[in-house]
């Protein structure tokens, strides 16, 4: 099963491999936004360094995506 990660910017949703399948350069940020995207950059870092995986970049805007947390009453039956 593939993990769904969301972008932290914009509404994007999908597939890990959907997001690993596109390059895109990040879009611009207002300062607000950019402080918050260090946020993700530096627990991300930390995630890979102990044996993680970085998610891809998001295919639409080009910024940090987030997995998505399915909890047991969203999941599929």
């Amino acid at each position: 099963m593939d993990k769904t990660l969301r972008c932290t910017v914009c509404p994007w949703r999908g597939a890990w491999t959907e997001a690993a399948a596109v390059r895109v350069q990040p879009a611009p940020l207002p300062p607000a936004l950019e402080e918050i995207q260090r946020g993700y950059e530096e627990k991300q870092a930390e995630e890979e360094h102990l044996g993680g995986h970085r998610p891809p970049c998001c295919p639409q805007c080009g910024n940090h995506t987030v997995t998505v947390k399915l909890h047991r009453h969203s999941a599929a039956v």
